[in-house]
């Protein structure tokens, strides 16, 4: 899930995300500020070399695009024991305020592959999108939130689709909000997680990164993370796409970058509560454009140009360049189980509560071992 999720299909164009910029001990130091300050602050101290202290990230979450399910599927049947929750991205918000599956998908199948992802073991938890007909649309989701009617609308509808579906909970990914809609979707969340709450079900809240309150720009602004993880009992924080399709070419995910995301997270987010995004994918930059890739389609055009993968000690992330057929220069940058792999111990040094990979399918398999 993203703030522009890699391969999800019609991304607007120049959406710019975010402009800006082994196993050990973590010490939890509280510190007292001077008789001036008004609270402890809890400094996250390492004092090794192994920062993770052999902690165990309790939630592992896998998307599951509804346009390459098939991939996903082949990676949950061979690595479904590394995982504890899929989220289908199934579902999206009419005008009306009510709930509607994505463009083209088959009810009847969906509710065939959740009991498919429950025989295996997973929790289901879908995601409802702020797309209309494969588009993001922050101008509908922000007239249902401004509207005391229509949201009320909007809760019911999530609250009859988790209890008639059986799911298990609901994710919700509402993007390029503005900052003005920062009320109301505060407001939105709290109401629908008592509601979710009233029958025993969770919710899952997905953020963009940012390292302060403002962040930025207005949808950084429009999500109050304190408020926001008072009452959700996860929050994805969306910590990839630094850069994208329109950018310049550069690492999906800095390392540095993301720890600084964190840090500001579990300032106002209890660290329990709190997944760290993993983007799986990568871009082929050319011409000014990125076109997302799989690591399998990585591995393939290296292979095809007999290129050698090239690693950045900076951001802690692979890439490789070649020339293709009709002499343009291509530039890639992707994840693979050595970029991850930091990732993954980035959750595990801040005790956080999950691991969120956007998405399975075409990922590198050896990200799953020994696993998240």
């Amino acid at each position: 899930m993203s703030t522009v999720i890699s391969d999800r299909p019609a991304v607007p164009a120049g959406r710019s995300p975010r402009r800006p910029p082994r196993r050990i001990l973590l010490v939890l130091l509280v510190v007292a500020i001077a008789a001036t300050a008004i609270a402890a602050v809890t400094v996250l101290v390492p004092d090794t070399d192994d920062r993770t202290g052999g902690y165990d990230v309790p939630v592992v979450i896998g998307a599951v695009p509804y346009w390459d399910e098939e991939a996903a599927r082949r990676s949950i049947e061979a690595n479904g024991q590394s995982l504890t929750v899929a989220t289908p991205w199934t579902y999206s918000v009419a005008a009306d305020g009510s709930v509607v599956p994505q463009v083209g998908i088959d009810a009847a199948g969906e509710a065939v592959q959740a009991t498919w992802l429950r025989e295996r073991g997973l929790s289901v938890i879908p995601t409802i999108a702020n797309t209309t007909e494969g588009a993001w649309d922050p101008v509908t989701i922000s007239t249902v939130l401004d509207d005391p009617g229509l949201r009320a609308i909007h809760i019911a509808s999530i609250v009859e689709l988790v209890t008639t579906s059986g799911y298990d909970g609901i994710q919700i990914d509402y993007e390029d909000l503005i900052a003005a809609d920062r009320s109301a979707f505060s407001a939105f969340v709290g109401e629908l997680a008592d509601s979710l709450h009233g029958i025993d079900k969770l919710l899952y809240v997905t953020v963009h990164p940012k390292t302060s309150d403002e962040g930025y720009d207005g949808r950084n602004q429009a999500q109050d993370y304190a408020a926001i993880g008072d009452v959700a009992d996860m929050i994805f924080v969306m910590t990839y796409d630094w850069h994208w399709e329109t950018s310049s070419s550069g690492p999906i995910a800095p390392y540095g970058w993301m720890e600084r995301v964190i840090q500001y997270a579990v300032s106002q987010i209890p660290a329990e509560k709190v997944v760290l995004g993993v983007g799986l994918y990568g871009y082929d930059w050319v011409d000014a454009r990125g076109t997302a890739v799989t690591w399998e389609q990585v591995q393939a055009l290296a292979d095809r140009y007999q290129v050698d993968e090239q690693w950045d000690e900076a951001s802690v992330s692979p890439h490789l360049s070649y020339t293709a057929d009709d002499g343009r220069q291509h530039e890639v940058w992707y994840e693979n189980d050595r970029s991850i792999e930091a990732k993954f111990d980035l959750a595990r040094i801040y005790r956080l509560g999950g691991i969120g990979l956007w998405r399975l399918g075409g990922e590198d398999p050896g990200i799953w071992a020994p696993g998240p």
